[in-house]
C-alpha cells in the first residue's frame, strides 16, 4: 500500500513536471525576458513561464488578461524573495524591515502594491527548502530555525538526505512517506488551494463571476505552484544526467561515484551567489542597492521640478481624465506628510536609527520602527493604485486618451518614488549595514562545501551555487529551458 501510494505521488509529480515543462520556459532567476531582447528563447527567468500563459484558455474558456498573469507571476515572485527571509538575515534584521524593502521591490516590479499585490507577512513567508526543491542538509547549522521565525523548518533527520531507491531522487524531493516536507507536498498543497479559491470564484452558477479576491488567491497559488515545479530543472542536475544518457559521458553530475537525481544545498555562499548572480543579470549593483539609487534620484528630480514652480503638473494631468481631479488633494497631503518625514530624519542620529535588530526587536525611541513605516507608506502606494486602476477603466471608455495616460504614468511614478524615499532609504541604510557586517566569516568558513562533490567519492549534497542553471553565464541554463521532449529551439 505504502508503495502503491508512493508510486501515484511519483506519478502526480511527473505529470505536473511536464505539464509545466510542456511550455517553452523552465525557470530560473527573477523576472522575464523582453520580448525584444535578443537572449529571448535562448535565456530563461520564471517570468517567461508565465508569458506562455497568454497562449492558453483561462477560466470560462476565455482569453488570458495581461492583469492574470501578472497576478499568477506574482506569486512566483514571492516565493523568490521569501528567500531574504531566513536565519542569515533574520539573525541581524527586523523582519518587517525586510517585508518593506521587498515591498517596495514589488511595486516597482508588478506596478501594483495593495489589494492583490500587497506584499503582507503570510504571502512572503520565510524561506523554505522546499520550495525551491533544495537540498536542506546542514540547514542553519543544524540549529532550531524556528527561534528567529516560527515558519522555519525544524532541523534536519538524516532521513531525508537519504536516495529513495524506487525513484532514484532525494527524498526530501517526493518520498512523503517520512513526515518531512518534501516538493511534491508543497506543489499539491499550493495547487489544491489555487482550485480550491478557482472554484470559489466560478461557483456563482448565473455566470457572474464571483468575489475577485478569489480568483487573486488561485492564481497566486497557481503561481507558487509554477515556482517549484520551474526550480526543478532549474535546481537539481536533471540535465546533467540527461545529456550522459544520450551519450556525453564527460558530463559532471555533481555528485561522486554514483548518479542520483538531487539538488543543491543552500547555505550562505549560495545565498551571495543568488542574489549577486541575479544582479549581474540585471547589469546593475545588489537590487536593494539599485532601489536605493532610484528612490534617491527620484527624489531629487521631484525636489527640483518644484523648485522650477512645477509642482502641480501631477494635479493637473489628473484632473485631465474624468473621476481622478478630485485626487490631486490626496497628493496634496501625502506630499506635505512625506516632507515632514524628511526633516524628521534630519534629526535622528545613526545610533538611533539602526535600533536593535533581530525579527523581535523593539526600535529605539526616536529610530525608524519598520512596522510604523508599513504604515506611514502604504496609502502612498494605495494613492498610486487607486490612479492606475481609475485609469485603466477610464481608457476603455474614452478613446485617444493613451499618450495622457503614458504621461501620467510616468508622472505618477515619479511623484510616488519621491514620497517613498524619506520613509523607505532611511530602512535601506539600516538593513545594509547589519547584513554586511560579519559576512566574510560567513563566507569563509562554508566555502568548503562547494568542492565536495569532487572531493568525497560518496557525496550526494552538492551546492546550489555550483549546481543551479539560474544565470544566464551558466551555459546548461539554455538546455534547462528547453527541456521539453520535441521541442524545436530557436534559431541560433
Amino acid at each position: 500500500m505504502a508503495m502503491c501510494k508512493r508510486t501515484s505521488l511519483l506519478l502526480l509529480f511527473t505529470i505536473l513536471l511536464f505539464l509545466t515543462l510542456a511550455s517553452p520556459a523552465a525557470a530560473f532567476g527573477a523576472g522575464n525576458i523582453a520580448s525584444i531582447a535578443k537572449i529571448e528563447g535562448r535565456n530563461w527567468r520564471h517570468g517567461d513561464v508565465e508569458d506562455t500563459l497568454k497562449t492558453l484558455l483561462a477560466l470560462r474558456g476565455g482569453k488570458w488578461t495581461a492583469m492574470n498573469v501578472r497576478r499568477v507571476y506574482f506569486g512566483n515572485w514571492l516565493r523568490d524573495y521569501s528567500q531574504a527571509l531566513d536565519v542569515g538575515t533574520l539573525k541581524s534584521v527586523n523582519k518587517d524591515t525586510i517585508r518593506i524593502l521587498v515591498w517596495v521591490l514589488s511595486f516597482l516590479s508588478f506596478g501594483y502594491a495593495t489589494g492583490e499585490f500587497e506584499v503582507t507577512e503570510e504571502r512572503l513567508g520565510v524561506y523554505r527548502p522546499e520550495e525551491h526543491i533544495d537540498n536542506p542538509k546542514d540547514y542553519a547549522d543544524n540549529m532550531d530555525a524556528r527561534h528567529y521565525d516560527p515558519r522555519l523548518r525544524p532541523p534536519v533527520h538524516p532521513a531525508e538526505l537519504a536516495i529513495d531507491p524506487l525513484t532514484g531522487m532525494k527524498n526530501y524531493i517526493a518520498n512523503e512517506t517520512g513526515g518531512w516536507a518534501t516538493s511534491t507536498g508543497y506543489v499539491k498543497h499550493s495547487l489544491t488551494r489555487s482550485i480550491h479559491f478557482g472554484r470559489l470564484y466560478t461557483s456563482g452558477g448565473t455566470g457572474i463571476a464571483g468575489r475577485e479576491g478569489d480568483l487573486c488567491e488561485a492564481l497566486r497559488c497557481l503561481g507558487q505552484a509554477l515556482h517549484c515545479l520551474e526550480d526543478f530543472s532549474a535546481h537539481s542536475n536533471y540535465v546533467e544526467l540527461v545529456l550522459r544518457e544520450l551519450g556525453f559521458h564527460s558530463v559532471f553530475t555533481h555528485t561522486g561515484r554514483v548518479f542520483p537525481l538531487v539538488t543543491g544545498t543552500f547555505g550562505a555562499v549560495d545565498f551571495l551567489h543568488s542574489v549577486l548572480g541575479e544582479a549581474q543579470d540585471k547589469f546593475s549593483q545588489t537590487e536593494v542597492d539599485e532601489l536605493d539609487n532610484v528612490l534617491g534620484e527620484a527624489h531629487e528630480q521631484q525636489k527640483k521640478s518644484e523648485r522650477s514652480g512645477q509642482k502641480s503638473v501631477l494635479q493637473g494631468l489628473l484632473q485631465q481624465i474624468p473621476n481622478l481631479g478630485g485626487l490631486s488633494g490626496d497628493a496634496d497631503r501625502l506630499e506635505a506628510q512625506s516632507n515632514a518625514k524628511e526633516m524628521e530624519n534630519m534629526h535622528i542620529s545613526p545610533q538611533q536609527s539602526r535600533g536593535p535588530a533581530g525579527a523581535g526587536a523593539v526600535p529605539l525611541s526616536g529610530g525608524f520602527d519598520p512596522a510604523k513605516t508599513a504604515r506611514d507608506i502604504y496609502p502612498i502606494l494605495e494613492f498610486r493604485d487607486k490612479v492606475m486602476r481609475c485609469i485603466e477603466e477610464t481608457i476603455e471608455q474614452i478613446p485617444g486618451l493613451s499618450a495622457l495616460v503614458e504621461k501620467i504614468s510616468e508622472t505618477l511614478s515619479l511623484f510616488i518614488l519621491s514620497l517613498l524615499a524619506p520613509f523607505v532609504r532611511p530602512i535601506i541604510a539600516q538593513a545594509s549595514l547589519e547584513l554586511k557586517m560579519g559576512s566574510s566569516a560567513v563566507v569563509d568558513s562554508s566555502a568548503a562545501h562547494q568542492y565536495e562533490p569532487w572531493t568525497v567519492p560518496t557525496c550526494t549534497d552538492p551546492t546550489h551555487s555550483l549546481l543551479s542553471k539560474d544565470h544566464f553565464s551558466n551555459k546548461l541554463n539554455t538546455p534547462a529551458g528547453e527541456s521539453t521532449p520535441g521541442r524545436t529551439p530557436p534559431p541560433r
